[in-house]
């Protein structure tokens, strides 16, 4: 392995090249760019426009499906959702727009097989975290821990002064470089090695500041299966390229005997006839035919079995990637429950598995933030906690409630299994609830006559007969 900054330098980069092919492929299939089908090898440059209109953008599908699910709705430390350091776990979750940028470096790990999220401090000493998009980013992983990185590189450009950007962490030195992009008017960086100067050396301590989130077996959920998406793409290649062919029906003039003598090719003054002109087509034309000459009319070509193929190539990729049918083919909205329940449990096993990769991830993410701004944990532990990925409506989710309710389930499991309640939301609500009971008591002994009287310390005496339960009476 490398030993030196130059050495972790060279590396770095002629990694991030390599794989930059690879990510731009992966990154295509998503974003409508996907590989144009082959028409030959002859094929003209105006073929180009007529092929994108064959491209379904069947990847975005996969990958939105599964980010859909997963969503981290709150924060623990130590246990606690109202304790100090999870209010500033929350306000760093909260300026950094995290809800946003968790998602889309989520949605990077299930296109290309990895997210980065890169934490760094602003001027006034609070953490900065920032989603890194692939195309501008490589981290070398730890093999035993594979959401941190034993080093790190990032490139971008800017086009107002024409300048390329890399900055290097690696062993507790942040090396930042810069090099002239005169006359290249790319955004994104084509090629990271070779003619960088160093601009500034800093340190950190500590590994470097970037968490991976690692999707399942480094690759993109529809990776292994770009084969059924170019074969989609093709098929309906040939049925655009069948209809554009057959759009108007060809016409010819023939003889209807062997024996009939057909149409002349020269008039009576020797000049070659445009039957093309004569026989023009129109609304409101009509044709008069030598005797012995008929018009031939070619057929249309029957598309159902187009269609039906393409169906059933869909409905593979459906089954291969666990994605619901009813998400890629609108028409599938309308199957039975029983056939539908299968794919959707199966995107719900797989969504709960990316949540368990993904949790070490945040939890570190958390914890580097917190001790950037100084915060001292004293071991608290720090867990991200995630809304049930399972869809469902809000009268399936109560109704379930209730059951589990009668079954003698505490209303806070409830909430936070079923109903999807981040740790914040129960709280607020058990906060409420009680507010709730106080102000129905206090009526109550208020419309009988009856002054509280408080205990000491100014608390009032226990309700008794009169406590009523409001939502938790409600759900049980």
């Amino acid at each position: 392995m490398p030993k030196t900054m130059d050495q972790w330098v060279s590396f770095l980069t002629e990694r991030m090249d390599k794989a930059r092919p690879r990510i731009d492929r992966l990154r295509g299939y998503t974003n409508g760019n996907a590989p144009l089908p082959e028409m030959g090898p002859n094929l003209r440059k105006s073929w180009a426009a007529f092929q994108r209109r064959a491209l379904a953008n069947s990847a975005a599908l996969i990958v939105d499906s599964l980010a859909e699910r997963i969503h981290p709705n709150g924060i623990l430390v130590g246990n606690s959702p109202d304790s100090p350091l999870a209010e500033q776990a929350r306000r760093i979750w909260r300026d950094n727009r995290l809800d946003v940028a968790f998602q889309d470096a989520a949605r990077d790990a299930f296109t290309v097989g990895v997210g980065y999220m890169l934490e760094t401090v602003d001027d006034n000493g609070e953490a900065v975290v920032t989603r890194e998009r692939p195309e501008q980013f490589y981290a070398e992983p730890d093999p035993v821990r594979p959401w941190k990185a034993r080093a790190a590189v990032k490139v971008w450009r800017t086009m107002s002064d024409h300048t390329d950007h890399m900055v290097v962490w690696v062993d507790g030195v942040c090396a930042e470089y810069a090099r002239d992009s005169y006359g290249r008017d790319a955004k994104l960086i084509e090629r990271v090695r070779g003619d960088w100067n160093i601009t500034r050396l800093s340190e950190y301590a500590g590994d470097p500041p970037v968490i991976l989130l690692v999707n399942k077996d480094e690759m993109g959920e529809f990776e292994a299966h770009t084969g059924i998406i170019d074969r989609i793409n093709t098929g309906i290649l040939y049925r655009l390229v069948t209809m554009a062919m057959q759009t108007y029906r060809q016409r010819a003039l023939k003889a209807s005997s062997p024996d009939a003598p057909g149409l002349p090719d020269t008039d009576e003054k020797g000049d070659q006839i445009d039957y093309q002109a004569i026989f023009e087509p129109g609304p409101g034309a009509l044709w008069e035919l030598p005797p012995g000459v008929e018009i031939w009319e070619s057929q249309t070509v029957d598309l159902t079995p187009m269609l039906s193929a393409v169906k059933d190539d869909w409905r593979e990729l459906a089954g291969a990637t666990r994605t619901p049918l009813s998400a890629m083919l609108p028409d599938a909205a309308n199957q039975s429950a029983s056939g539908a329940e299968q794919p959707m449990a199966q995107l719900v096993s797989k969504a709960e598995d990316r949540i368990r990769r993904f949790k070490p991830a945040l939890a570190v993410m958390l914890v580097r933030a917190l001790q950037i701004e100084g915060a001292q944990l004293d071991g608290a532990t720090v867990e991200a906690k995630f809304a049930p990925p399972a869809t469902i409506s809000m009268t399936e989710r109560y109704a379930a409630a209730a059951q589990a309710r009668g079954a003698g389930e505490a209303l806070e499991t409830i909430q936070e299994n079923i109903l999807g309640y981040s740790p914040e939301q129960i709280a607020q609500d058990k906060q409420r609830r009680a507010e709730e009971q106080m102000a129905l008591a206090l009526g109550l002994q208020a419309a009988q006559g009856v002054t509280p009287q408080p205990k000491s310390g100014g608390q009032l005496a226990p309700i008794g007969s009169a406590d009523v339960s409001s939502r938790a009476a409600r759900v049980g």
